[in-house]
């Protein structure tokens, strides 16, 4: 007979045993035994409950909302997170058959949004899945019936681009995106107007109430709405007293009636206005502005990628769908040349440290050991130095390392940063991560005027950083990365230089105003086919 260890251990594992086997323990005089006895039933039973809950789902086609809910409580208490999204998107599709199209959407978003949040997207990354989601978007618009009250034939005298993310929050890409552009679009050529759909809020009229919800826009963005306000661009935001179906259709004639001439969508799957809308011809062209993953809808007009890693694995998907890709750089604000608003006072850190900076990106792909590894050999040869790492990526992996390596108190984990650029001015190098990065940390700490470490990769690997650091910045293997953080750190006036140097590339190729006149530019190729052509030959001054 096997010991309550060894059934424990089984049940743990996830496999089924006879119960009987527990029974004995479960009575037994020693309090040890009968706890863990009493506690393997339990999980047993939950098990065994999940097995048939799902085989009663199945049965209906997920289409029961009680039972649904049950067995994402089972799954909770399992711990099977990766096992809830599947179900709760197949309950949206089967509201869409009855036509509940709010509840529908509820649940598809609900679905998504904790797949990303606790799985790590594993069911959304799936190219299938994804395209099954697409999908239903597609069939609640077709279901909502939004129509446009006439052709978008409107002649503007300016060109009119739309602008529509989930929600404005002063730390987010999207609202420095938003309020980099309503800078320096060129005012005479170019009306930027901004709708934030509000998805993540919690709404008065909700049916599927499985979270998780976010503060509105008006708390979270409140300086990027005085920025768009000082500069005269108007706003609109979904009302919360409505469901997410009604939000669509008001977003969608609120389109229409600015008379939209482009239409970016800055969102993804886990947002249904944006998704819905998506599907309706509510301004000359639409495109998709993709950060993580693209909305795959079969309406959209083009999709722009800010990250040249998410387009190389996406290109071939819509080269076959004839979809145009296009990359633009998600550009920065150089830092001010006052003094630096952040400062190591803020964190405790003595003024003769040396601060190593890395920012990890929640898109980012899990840190590679080969950086990690690095990153303690830099420590060791560094006695006064410390590393700080920003961003909202996972740095679970790093901790561990840093902590079996005796480091664990000269790093410092400082999160989310609104103010990233100003943050990385207090730092002395910045080290990139590698073998895989994104633009925004490196480009973040060049508009610093930081000394950046970054690796080389092959001629066509997207995730270069010597792409933006330029050739002479990048170095070709790890030991000379770590070489190469050593002879900054001690040469002051080297890293001062080179610093100078990439904060004058990123005025040069890589702002946010070389990004504002690159969105000008793909506008007017892409409406200027569609322009009226009584207009087709009147002069249009170029941006500067």
């Amino acid at each position: 007979m096997p010991s309550l260890l060894e059934l424990v251990e089984k049940i743990n594992k996830g496999e089924l045993i006879d119960a009987a086997l527990l029974e004995v323990y479960q009575e037994s005089s020693n309090a040890a035994e009968k706890f863990l006895a009493n506690h393997a039933r339990a999980m047993l039973d939950l098990r065994r409950s999940h097995s048939f809950l799902l085989e009663a789902l199945e049965a209906i086609d997920y289409a029961d909302q009680k039972v649904l809910f049950q067995f994402l409580s089972v799954l909770g208490f399992l711990g099977l997170h990766e096992q809830r999204t599947q179900p709760v998107i197949r309950f949206g599709a089967a509201a869409l058959n009855r036509r509940e199209t709010a509840l529908a959407l509820e649940a598809i978003q609900s679905g998504v949004i904790q797949d990303q949040q606790q799985a790590g997207g594993a069911y959304t990354r799936d190219r299938e899945n994804a395209l099954f989601i697409a999908q239903q978007y597609e069939r609640a618009a077709q279901t909502i019936g939004w129509y446009p009250p006439s052709a978008c034939n409107w002649n503007n005298p300016q060109i009119r681009i739309g602008y529509v993310t989930t929600a404005l929050a002063d730390d987010d890409a999207s609202a420095r995106m938003v309020s980099g552009l309503a800078k320096y679009f060129d005012g005479k050529e170019v009306k930027l107007h901004v709708y934030t759909t509000e998805a993540n809020v919690r709404r008065e009229k909700m049916s599927f109430s499985q979270g998780p919800f976010s503060p509105a826009s008006a708390k979270r963005g409140k300086e990027t709405i005085e920025i768009l306000a000082r500069k005269k661009a108007p706003l609109w935001t979904a009302p919360l007293d409505q469901d997410l179906a009604v939000c669509a259709r008001e977003l969608a004639t609120q389109v229409f009636k600015d008379q939209v001439d482009m239409l970016i969508i800055d969102a993804a799957q886990g947002d249904p206005i944006a998704a819905v809308v998506a599907n309706w011809q509510v301004a000359k062209t639409k495109v998709n502005l993709v950060r993580r993953s693209p909305l795959l809808g079969s309406a959209i007009d083009g999709v722009v990628y800010v990250e040249p890693t998410t387009l190389k694995s996406d290109e071939p998907f819509f080269k076959s769908r004839q979809t145009p890709t296009h990359l633009i750089a998600e550009g920065v604000e150089l830092a001010g040349e006052g003094a630096a608003s952040v400062t190591r006072s803020t964190f405790g850190i003595p003024e003769q440290s040396l601060i190593l900076a890395t920012v990890v990106n929640e898109a980012d792909e899990p840190i590679a050991s080969e950086f990690l590894d690095a990153m303690v050999h830099c420590l060791r040869q560094l006695p006064h130095a410390v590393l700080l790492t920003a961003g909202e990526g996972d740095v679970t992996a790093m901790k561990r390392r840093l902590e079996s390596a005796g480091l664990s108190k000269r790093a410092g984990f400082v999160g989310k940063r609104k103010d990233l650029v100003e943050f990385l001015r207090m730092a002395d190098v910045f080290v990139a991560p590698f073998p895989k990065t994104t633009s925004t940390g490196v480009l973040s700490a060049m508009a610093a005027g930081r000394a950046v470490v970054a690796m080389a990769g092959e001629l066509n690997d997207p995730h270069r950083a010597q792409t933006f650091v330029g050739d002479e910045n990048a170095v070709s293997d790890s030991i000379a990365y770590v070489e190469r953080v050593g002879k900054l750190s001690r040469d002051a006036g080297l890293r001062n230089q080179i610093g100078e140097q990439l904060k004058q590339r990123v005025a040069d190729q890589f702002s946010i105003e070389q990004t504002a006149r690159a969105i000008e530019s793909l506008c007017r190729s892409l409406i200027e086919p569609k322009q009226d052509p009584k207009r087709e030959n009147e002069p249009r001054a170029q941006a500067a």
